[in-house]
């Protein structure tokens, strides 16, 4: 950098300021870097070398400049359009978009180039990614799935394929990759072990899903809505198992995380009836039947709304108003 600068005193040509820009950049200055390589790219992208553009997409993405990076990702491809990694990079940005439109132009620009190249893992993992966003899950797990022939059985992958075969409603599937997830992870991931838990509640392996559930429920960090989440769940799980009482504690626990839960309250109810306690049964019937006056009806509310209304006893006019949770 010092003989540089000092050369840059006699000769500002673009050439000097390109090996002045790599020091700027092996010294992880990259601002500087960007800078100095902007005057240069004023004059014309033709006049760049892939490489100096590829540095100037580098210095955005370590400053997290988004719109920057972008900028001359696409102008990099527009003449590199066999550059893995910068496509690779592209299309985690747009996966990591929360626009809407987003996930398709990272499907698009890694079509493109598997088009060509169908055996880039970064760019496979990106496209996988897409198409899982995309919501089309069939096309996300035959990525996925040439991944893993293509040796990548990283946490990533294996718990992403999980999820696919969850949305497609393939439980066996979801649970053989969701448990090698978990395993991958050491059991320590909450989100990996929630959704493996429901998966096996729903296919009628309710202890081991409990279990799961419980250990999600051990790792999460207070965040109310997915707590909310996880202990309905776990509520279900238990109602299955036949513990009610156990039941109603998970389901009481979330509903202090969301009291307008219509469905939530209408289990609380059944399982209060069936250990017998039908002072509680009724209580959370009416609190359910009070909100339900107010959502447009359909054909599976009218059959919850019936079945309160006989365990209650009476059909009862709320006038708008929602009746409280009872406090014990």
């Amino acid at each position: 950098m010092r003989y540089y600068g000092e050369a840059l005193q006699t000769d500002s040509s673009d050439a000097i300021k390109e090996k002045m820009a790599h020091c700027l950049f092996m010294r992880g200055e990259y601002r500087k870097c960007a800078a100095m390589l902007e005057t240069t790219a004023r004059k014309g992208t033709d006049s760049l070398t892939a490489e100096t553009m590829r540095r100037l997409f580098d210095c955005y993405r370590y400053m997290d400049n988004t719109a920057k990076q972008i900028e001359w990702g696409n102008r990099l491809l527009s003449r590199c359009p066999m550059d893995g990694i910068v496509t690779a990079y592209m299309a985690r940005i747009y996966n990591s978009d929360d626009n809407i439109s987003s996930p398709q132009k990272a499907y698009d620009i890694t079509a493109r180039y598997m088009q060509t190249d169908s055996a880039c893992l970064p760019v496979i993992r990106e496209y996988a990614d897409a198409n899982f966003l995309l919501r089309d899950y069939d096309k996300a797990i035959n990525a996925y799935n040439r991944l893993l022939e293509l040796g990548d059985s990283t946490y990533n992958t294996v718990y992403s394929l999980g999820m696919a075969y969850m949305q497609t409603g393939k439980n066996p599937m979801a649970r053989r990759w969701l448990t090698k997830a978990a395993e991958k992870s050491k059991m320590q991931n909450a989100g990996c072990l929630y959704r493996l838990g429901i998966v096996c509640v729903d296919m009628d392996s309710v202890a081991e899903g409990v279990d799961y559930l419980e250990k999600s429920i051990e790792l999460m960090q207070p965040d109310h809505t997915v707590l909310f989440v996880v202990k309905r769940a776990l509520g279900e799980g238990y109602y299955k198992q036949g513990k009610y009482w156990s039941a109603i504690y998970a389901w009481r626990e979330a509903l202090k995380l969301n009291r307008n839960s219509m469905a939530t309250i209408f289990n609380t109810a059944q399982a209060y009836g069936l250990v017998g306690k039908h002072d509680m049964e009724k209580a959370y019937y009416r609190t359910f039947l009070s909100m339900a006056a107010l959502v447009k009806p359909n054909k599976e509310l009218n059959q919850m709304v019936e079945q309160a209304e006989t365990a209650v006893g009476v059909k009862e006019n709320f006038n708008g108003n929602i009746i409280s949770l009872p406090a014990n």
